[in-house]
């Protein structure tokens, strides 16, 4: 059991690092396209090439595990993201940057498949344990945000928030390396069960999957696009549209400790739906938001809806994806697959209709999760 809580503690610390660094990138981005003489679209495929890197890495993580073993596939996978990020400090191609940031994505496809299995699989399928870890995952992506401002506000940029990136997920990998993962894994398990496909007969799997998909499409789309939409529309300065990043992660923060606090007596299906339905309410309010503080508002009941579906939906699977590795990275590559389609799409859209524009396209993704979860909701198992 000890040893169970130190691995729990690691996971905890790599998804505050992936947090991190995942809304960096996001933070960033504006000073990207002016030193690097870049458009929307180009925004959005480096967005795109982030999130191949996740979908690759969550679809081979489990794979890569079954042939060198856990520990082994994570340090390989998290230290390509410690070279990507170096490597963005030293870079002055658009295209040599859009392969450090698929190296990027790599790292964070990784971390997340063997996070979410380690600690789905110590807390038996509980959604309490997720939450907890998906909210390290907020505290880094709402310490990002700040730290870029902080940054720019002392005169130094965009480069030293990538530099502080690099060092945590040095960090992160020292972790890893030292990381005990034997009495976690499941004794007395065959080794066809761990790579069996059964799960892919489930359709509970597909709708869990179909959730995943549009929840981390506007996830990644809201993360990327929502700076440089409230700067280039005119509605804030760049400090100004950091912070209120960082107040959508905070307001996450909460949620997903307030999810794991009622999971415990509330019916799962029923979280998802509710919360699904929060965030359709609150992004159309946002969009139609002019003022600082309706933007504000409209932020708050945003991260607080979106706060619960990731981990509830992962619980909500617990039981298919169970002591699979390869279940849990076809779950989560699936989900990865929207984080590449939606931000790209908006970033077209927006090169050629304008930033509101692209940011409507989020709206319909939206929709489909709010469809996927009603369906999860009145399903019979």
């Amino acid at each position: 059991m000890d040893k169970n809580n130190k691995i729990l503690k690691g996971c905890y610390f790599a998804f505050f690092v992936n947090g991190m660094a995942s809304l960096m990138l996001g933070a960033i981005l504006p000073s990207l396209l002016i030193d690097f003489n870049i458009g929307y679209d180009k925004g959005g495929m480096l967005l795109a090439f982030q999130s191949t890197g996740n979908l690759i890495a969550s679809f081979l993580g489990g794979i890569i595990a079954s042939q060198l073993g856990r520990k082994n596939s994570i340090v390989l996978l998290s230290t390509i993201g410690v070279l990507g990020f170096a490597g963005m400090i030293f870079t002055q191609s658009p295209t040599i940057l859009l392969i450090l940031f698929f190296m990027a994505g790599i790292s964070r496809g990784g971390v997340s498949n063997f996070n979410n299995t380690l600690v789905n699989e110590i807390s038996d399928g509980a959604p309490g344990p997720l939450n907890i870890l998906h909210t390290f995952f907020a505290v880094g992506a709402f310490m990002a945000p700040f730290i870029a401002s902080w940054f720019v506000k002392i005169g130094l940029d965009w480069k030293y928030s990538i530099g502080l990136i690099t060092i945590l997920s040095t960090i992160m990998v020292l972790i890893f390396i030292s990381m005990n993962i034997i009495d976690v894994e499941k004794q007395g398990k065959n080794t066809k069960e761990n790579k069996s496909y059964d799960f892919l007969k489930n359709l509970d799997f597909y709708i869990s999957s179909g959730i995943l998909f549009f929840y981390v499409g506007v996830e990644f789309a809201v993360n990327g696009w929502i700076v440089t939409y409230l700067i280039d529309a005119g509605l804030m300065n760049t400090s100004l549209a950091q912070k209120i990043l960082s107040l959508l992660w905070v307001v996450i923060i909460f949620g997903r400790l307030f999810s794991a606090y009622i999971s415990q007596t509330m019916n799962k299906k029923t979280i998802i739906l509710a919360s699904s339905t929060g965030v359709m309410l609150f992004f159309a309010l946002f969009l139609l938001s002019s003022s600082t503080w309706a933007i504000v508002i409209t932020i708050l009941g945003l991260g607080f809806c979106l706060a619960g579906i990731f981990p509830t939906t992962v619980s909500n699977a617990g039981e298919i994806v169970k002591d699979s590795d390869l279940a849990m990275g076809t779950l989560l590559a699936l989900g990865g697959l929207g984080g590449i389609i939606m931000p790209y799409i908006t970033g077209v859209v927006a090169e050629s209709k304008g930033i509101v524009g692209g940011m409507i396209t989020v709206i319909l993704g939206i929709l489909f999760m709010f469809l996927f979860s009603l369906i999860n909701r009145f399903r019979k198992n």
